[in-house]
């Protein structure tokens, strides 16, 4: 229940027509939904006054504010990320209204531009998610309400899982046995335990060590042991003797068990991990961790960092990638973060779109693995490591060819070395350059190149990619983030994209690929080769790109990492930011009543008579919340 005395009840103005709102216009860009709204003002408004857009739903509940801006004298644009309205949840199921709001009085419910209502099922949106093989959809559904006078502006949000259709001229199933019934039963049952058992054991530990202060852990994926990040701030906690006041834990989690692996040490493993999670009050990660999506952590007293192990590339992920039939679940593990790391401020909504958080809590600290790659010592002692280990490059300018993998995942990653022309590449080499070979580590195919080995090296088995750039005077990639790193380089790229209409469709980029591109993209192979051969690169889109991407350039990320989120110094500004968001949120979710927007006939009732115009004792009210029953639930699967 509420608390009444908190609660704020909008009062209905809409009679005296201050204003109008009209949608006249709607845009997609991934998940977020663009608006643009024409409000006129009669001449009694208060124009001084800020205006407040909710979308409400059926039961007379805010679900949502509007971000806005004032692009003209009477249009707004207003946007609203469907996945996370800045709740870190997906919008719930309803029929949602655009309430215009100033201070607490409502002033109008938004109506729908004619020409837009004629096209509005155009600007409806269907995300399928959790995989082709569960077929669910999240419904984002633009109408006007039917049989109402005007038009007014509805849109239906619907957390659907498969319709039951099926096609009566596809081939019959097989009929299941018996025991494949039981086995499919046995294998989900067990799978349910497993996490059920995971959240008994978190739960038994977070009471034996609730008490636990200042114990950090660094938790990563044991296939990749811990590097990049995470070891950095690590290495810098010990440098500066924080680990005297603080406890330092590490655990590395297994995704794929081998199937060596006997009964009791995954049941060690799952118990271990329980532990490390119960003990620690703040933690940090690297990566996608699925403990955080089945486990529920305590949230109210343990902090969660992502210290993602990648730059911004081009290539979405998280819920950027929703609408795909490989995206996530509206639920995951990204959504538990406390606070994300990102090197400006201006990319710090790329990062929130993707793990479904607010961007007022990604912080521009810089990437902590930065720190060693910038430090002037460290670069010339790698310079001179890495001229012994690959002597051919001695004297050569060096062409790095880094690209992504091609597939959803690991066990479909593939590069598809059919589409290069080594020879063509062998002879414009020439005496000029030699060329380096770095292929994404999910790629087990080695690269074709023994005929070429006195030009060609394959260095896919180099351990940091970032020292190779050192010695790199030309980077060759595509959708990958390391233009991250290699952009403070301030050498030349090129972009080989021979599948960029495809990629985008398939895995969607962040931003307009060929804008954002720092240097020049090419389409074909012979592309790529005219590009070396006349040296055009477009070099000059580089230094837009670090503009872009990065508030500071110095060795004091990993600082920054541990002031900010272990000694809990934020600074000032980001942290009212991030106070504003949260009662803005919490006055939205917990104070604010629009019951005012009721009719009449629902709340006066006169005494000793039925309704006669509705014997039966439902209304239209009563039917707009047959509709509206789940809105007040998460939606989440």
């Amino acid at each position: 229940m509420e608390n009444t005395e908190d609660m704020i009840r909008m009062e209905n103005l809409i009679e005296n027509r201050l204003l109008s709102a009209t949608v006249i216009g709607i845009e997609w860009e991934r998940v977020t939904a663009y608006f643009d709204v024409r409000v006129e003002f009669s001449d009694e408004a208060d124009k001084t006054k800020p205006l407040v857009f909710y979308a409400v739903n059926g039961v007379y509940q805010a679900r949502a504010v509007f971000r806005q801006e004032r692009i003209s004298g009477d249009i707004y644009r207003l946007s609203l990320n469907v996945t996370n309205p800045g709740n870190a949840r997906c919008i719930p199921t309803g029929n949602y209204s655009m309430v215009v709001c100033q201070e607490n009085n409502i002033l109008a419910v938004a109506e729908t531009d004619v020409p837009l209502a004629l096209k509005l099922q155009e600007c409806s949106r269907n995300f399928l998610y959790s995989g082709k093989a569960r077929r669910k959809t999240y419904a984002v559904t633009f109408l006007v309400k039917e049989w109402a006078e005007t038009l007014p502006f509805v849109m239906h949000i619907l957390h659907a899982k498969n319709a039951g259709m099926s096609d009566i001229y596809a081939a019959p199933k097989k009929k299941p046995t018996f025991m494949s019934t039981q086995k499919k039963k046995f294998k989900a049952k067990k799978r349910k335990y497993a996490f059920k058992l995971l959240q008994e054991m978190y739960d038994h530990y977070r009471k034996k060590y609730r008490n636990n202060k200042n114990t950090v852990l660094f938790l990563y994926e044991a296939n990749y042991n811990m590097a990049s990040n995470l070891k950095a701030v690590q290495k810098r906690i010990a440098e500066r003797g924080i680990d005297q006041d603080y406890t330092i834990l590490e655990y590395a989690w297994i995704a794929d068990m081998p199937a060596t692996y006997n009964k009791r040490e995954r049941l060690e493993h799952q118990r271990a991990l329980a532990e490390n999670l119960a003990k620690a009050n703040i933690i940090f990660v690297d990566n996608y961790v699925p403990a955080f999506t089945h486990v529920k952590l305590d949230l109210q007293n343990t902090t969660i960092i992502n210290l993602w192990h990648a730059g911004i590339g081009f290539k979405a992920v998280g819920y950027s990638r929703w609408g795909h039939l490989a995206a996530s679940a509206p639920f995951l593990a990204h959504r538990v973060y406390t606070y994300g790391a990102c090197g400006s401020r201006q990319v710090s909504h790329v990062f929130a779109e993707a793990w479904g958080i607010n961007s007022e809590r990604v912080l521009p600290t810089g990437m902590p693995r930065m720190d060693k790659y910038l430090n002037k010592t460290h670069r010339e002692e790698k310079t001179g490591e890495l001229y012994e280990e690959f002597p051919m490059c001695r004297g050569k300018k060096v062409i790095l060819f880094a690209p992504t993998f091609r597939g959803n995942n690991h066990p479909d990653a593939h590069y598809p070395f059919e589409i290069i022309d080594f020879e063509k590449l062998y002879e414009l080499c020439g005496d000029e350059y030699v060329v380096l070979f770095k292929m994404h580590p999910w790629i087990s195919q080695p690269v074709p190149i023994e005929a070429y080995s006195d030009k060609f090296l394959n260095v896919t088995d180099y351990p940091d990619i970032n020292n190779l750039f050192y010695i790199t005077d030309l980077l060759i990639t595509d959708y990958s983030s390391c233009i991250y790193e290699f952009s403070l380089m301030r050498k030349p790229m090129l972009f080989f994209a021979f599948d960029e209409m495809q990629y985008s469709i398939s895995r969607g980029f962040h931003h307009d690929y060929r804008l954002a591109a720092p240097g020049k993209v090419c389409n074909t192979f012979d592309e790529l080769l005219t590009a070396i051969k006349n040296k055009d690169f477009e070099f000059e889109k580089v230094e837009a790109y670090i503009k872009r991407n990065f508030d500071v350039i110095d060795s004091n990320s990993a600082d920054r990492v541990i002031d900010w989120f272990i000694l809990g110094q934020i600074p000032q500004q980001y942290a009212d930011e991030i106070a504003a968001r949260d009662e803005e949120m919490y006055r939205m979710y917990h104070q604010l009543s629009f019951d005012a927007l009721k009719p009449v006939r629902l709340l006066i009732k006169r005494s000793g008579e039925d309704d006669a115009e509705n014997p039966d004792g439902n209304s239209d009210d009563a039917e707009n919340r047959s509709g509206d029953e789940a809105a007040g639930s998460t939606g989440d699967e």
